[in-house]
């Protein structure tokens, strides 16, 4: 048995310059860090025949090819593992639509399990370059690369990808004690909905190549990733990301239709209002986690503002995807 341990990530500014129709042409930054929030694939050969595979379903077929959860079938291709093999897959939070990255981890880490399962050790690297390439180039999916390099890699970290193919990782080093200031002045909350972000990011694609000022919005996103990586490197107070954050969610908002709606709108000037500097809607948009950067003296008047809410207290991760568990 083999067990793969992945976290989830929280994308601060930059996201959507990621995407292949903007990072191509025009080179895309994201500044994100993982979390102490994680799915778990667990590996173990079966004796019969058959592949087993349990997430909120359960499949049992006789040919890969069967499979309906398109990211467990395409790791299980990339590995070489066509039957006896029994997959399971557990997450800290729901694992689709929360704006986490957790499909990527998922697939980061069952490439993990799998190739570990085999005696192979991949490197953060190759596990990101192929959840990249089983994402968008094998399934087509609407997404960028930054899910899958910040969970392979793990930590505070710019993320660069493009022109063309070319990804570059630089970690985002701070003193113990700024560190744990910045993360103690994050209030992260549920927003109770959960979306697929495939139609808001083909909605995205759309515009980058008909809309020259959705163009410009992540032209400017994608400069507040470099900037705020610099800032926070050069040891600028960390309440400079609440500024970053609310510039980035005001051009956010302006890349597709859906991103935002009344109700999420409503709940950002209620934090603002009672004393949080920026936040944004996790994730392409629609639903999922909502996080906000909060003076640690009005984070009680922002969780009573937000009360309907459920919170999710979070930590920050400074690993990527490992194995933390393998038997013979």
């Amino acid at each position: 048995m083999v067990i793969s341990r992945t976290p989830l990530r929280v994308s601060f500014v930059g996201g959507g310059s990621d995407l292949p129709a903007f990072a191509d042409l025009n080179g895309g930054a994201v500044l994100s860090t993982t979390i102490d929030k994680f799915v778990y694939v667990i590996v173990t050969e079966r004796f019969e025949e058959e592949i087993r595979v349990s997430y909120s379903l359960t499949e049992i077929v006789d040919n890969v090819n069967l499979l309906k959860h398109e990211l467990v079938r395409e790791a299980l291709r990339a590995a070489g593992l066509p039957r006896k093999v029994e997959v399971v897959t557990i997450a800290d939070v729901p694992s689709r639509g929360t704006g986490l990255g957790s499909s990527s981890a998922v697939t980061v880490g069952a490439l993990n399990a799998l190739f570990a399962h085999q005696g192979i050790l991949k490197s953060a690297s190759e596990l990101a370059y192929e959840a990249s390439r089983i994402e968008i180039e094998q399934l087509g999916k609407a997404t960028g690369k930054q899910d899958q390099y910040a969970c392979a890699f793990g930590g505070l970290q710019l993320l660069r990808f493009g022109p063309g193919d070319r990804v570059r990782r630089d970690p985002v080093v701070l003193p113990e004690p700024k560190l744990r200031e910045l993360e103690r002045s994050l209030l992260m909350f549920y927003t109770g909905s959960q979306r697929p972000a495939t139609k808001i990011l083909r909605d995205v694609e759309a515009n980058i190549t008909s809309n020259a000022a959705v163009t410009e919005s992540l032209a400017r996103m994608r400069d507040l990733a470099l900037e705020l990586a610099q800032a926070l490197g050069t040891g600028e107070d960390p309440d400079v990301l609440g500024r970053y954050l609310d510039e980035n969610w005001e051009l956010k908002k302006k890349l597709a239709g859906k991103v935002s709606n009344a109700r999420i709108d409503r709940w950002y000037t209620q934090a603002k209002k009672e004393g949080a500097l920026g936040g944004k809607l996790l994730g392409a948009g629609g639903g999922g986690f909502l996080l906000f950067y909060v003076p640690r003296e009005r984070q009680d008047a922002v969780r009573r503002a937000l009360s309907e809410l459920r919170e999710l207290p979070m930590r920050f991760e400074s690993e990527g995807s490992r194995i933390i568990h393998v038997a013979r």
